[in-house]
């Protein structure tokens, strides 16, 4: 009795074997399987570092197949179809830093990354414009002025240096909380040749760098003109004594071909503060009525007037100064 025991204990274990052996293998997890695969997929988005926001068009490649995609308009990629194992990716764009980054791809299973890109500071405007000041005891006063609209991508916090350059020289660019702009004066005499004619011509640059040195070059813009000729003030003139009722400001315009305006200044002798200005006033008018605008009569005492040609680009040249008294 006991022998029949172990023989269909034995049998059943045979039958239950050859069951196991003989089952199928569907799974794709399974190596043994049929239907077993040994890839995976990678979605991810792109943003800019320290922010939310996607960066479209940025490029992502897998760094061994050479396999890139590109980023939809929020920032969105993927692949698939992937090697289970280790791979490398390199997200580039243009004015951002590139990025390498590394994902374990599970067989049969989707991994998803984010990562953020620092973008390089950017550009979005710049000027430039010469000035020329006229003086009775000096020699005239050459400089030119710069202004830039720069921002970065991954706010402006992480903006570090803005410089004008030329040629191998930079002047750094301080922020005008007025002007909402970089800004530089730079005079005649930080160039090497002590004159700004030296920049008719060349390409000028404006560079900025962030913290994290990333760093960009603006496209290359000129000076249009330096003025060295402008209008000649003819009355009053001498420190002559002139009364309000008959107070007009004559002069000679200058011998320019390009089209300008006149800024007539009159300043307070000794302290050389500016008590009235009356700006474009155009080329073929060659005097002015004090006031024209309703200000008050000039107090008793010694002034001087000047008269500025500018351009439509912002260059100007002033005059000498003309004296006169009011009583």
């Amino acid at each position: 009795m006991e022998m029949k025991f172990y023989v269909t204990i034995s049998f059943i274990a045979i039958f239950i074997s050859g069951c196991v052996n003989d089952a199928p293998h569907d799974n794709p997890l399974d190596p043994h399987s049929l239907g077993y695969s040994n890839l995976g997929d990678l979605t991810g988005q792109v943003i800019i570092a320290s922010r939310s926001t996607g960066i479209s068009g940025a490029l992502v490649t897998e760094n061994t197949l050479k396999l890139s995609v590109g980023t939809d308009s929020l920032g969105f990629f993927s692949f698939t179809g992937l090697l289970a194992g280790g791979h490398t990716f390199i997200c580039s764009k243009e004015n951002f830093t590139a990025d390498t980054f590394h994902v374990t791809i599970q067989a049969g299973e989707k991994s998803q990354i984010v990562r953020g890109l620092n973008g390089a500071p950017n550009v979005a405007s710049q000027k430039i414009s010469t000035r020329k000041i006229d003086y009775v005891s000096f020699s005239p006063q050459y400089f030119v002025d710069v202004e830039a609209d720069v921002s970065d991508p991954n706010t402006i916090n992480d903006l570090d240096s803005v410089w004008f350059n030329v040629d191998s020289l930079l002047f750094p660019m301080t922020f005008s909380p007025t002007a909402k702009k970089f800004v530089a004066t730079v005079y005649k005499s930080q160039f090497p040749t002590n004159t700004i004619q030296i920049l008719t011509g060349k390409p000028l640059h404006i560079i900025s760098r962030d913290q994290h040195f990333a760093t960009n070059i603006s496209e290359p813009f000129y000076i249009s003109r330096v003025i060295e000729n402008t209008s000649t003030p003819i009355s009053p003139a001498g420190a002559n004594t002139v009364r309000m009722d008959s107070l007009f400001f004559k002069w000679i315009p200058p011998d320019v071909t390009f089209n300008y305006t006149t800024t007539i200044t009159v300043y307070r002798t000794g302290t050389e503060n500016v008590v009235w200005s009356h700006a474009g006033v155009i080329s073929f008018f060659e005097e002015l009525q004090y006031p024209t605008d309703g200000s008050a009569p000039l107090l008793s005492g010694n002034y001087f007037w000047t008269a500025t040609v500018a351009d439509d680009f912002g260059n100007y040249a002033r005059s000498k100064e003309s004296y006169f008294v009011v009583k």
